[in-house]
């Protein structure tokens, strides 16, 4: 019983305490200025020709938007361009990397003239994939 008698001290005094601050920083609070008095200071400045500078701003971003819009849809066309060409030079290594591996498996002796040129393609091709690749993540 005098554990519950003395967490409800406790409590009260918590309760009591917190009230007390909050009363103490709603005064302080009421009692501060914003730095200076109304009034003290230079005047606002007020243009007259804020109305019309903020007309061109406006206007500006309009030409701007519809510019964009031209390059987009170009750059839209380069990139289904690029698109075609990267699945082109895909499906070129696939069918290299095919005949080497057919000749491979079927021990045909091994003609390095064509081997040569193959590599050589597919080399190229994957540089372009990886050009290819590193425009689309910079």
């Amino acid at each position: 019983m005098s554990c519950e008698v003395t967490s409800r001290k406790i409590l009260a005094r918590l309760v009591a305490a917190g009230v007390f601050s909050l009363c103490l920083t709603s005064a302080t609070l009421a009692q501060q200025t914003t730095g200076r008095p109304a009034g003290a200071g230079p005047p606002p400045n007020i243009n007259p020709n804020i109305d019309t500078r903020q007309r061109q701003l406006d206007e500006n971003r309009l030409r701007s938007a519809e510019l964009n819009v031209g390059a987009e849809e170009g750059n839209q066309k380069r990139l289904q361009a690029a698109i075609v060409n990267m699945k082109e030079d895909f499906r070129r290594i696939q069918v290299l990397r095919n005949d080497i591996a057919r000749n491979l498996v079927a021990h045909k002796p091994l003609d390095y003239n064509l081997l040569s040129e193959q590599s050589a393609e597919i080399n190229k091709r994957a540089s372009r994939l990886n050009v290819y690749m590193r425009a689309r993540n910079p």
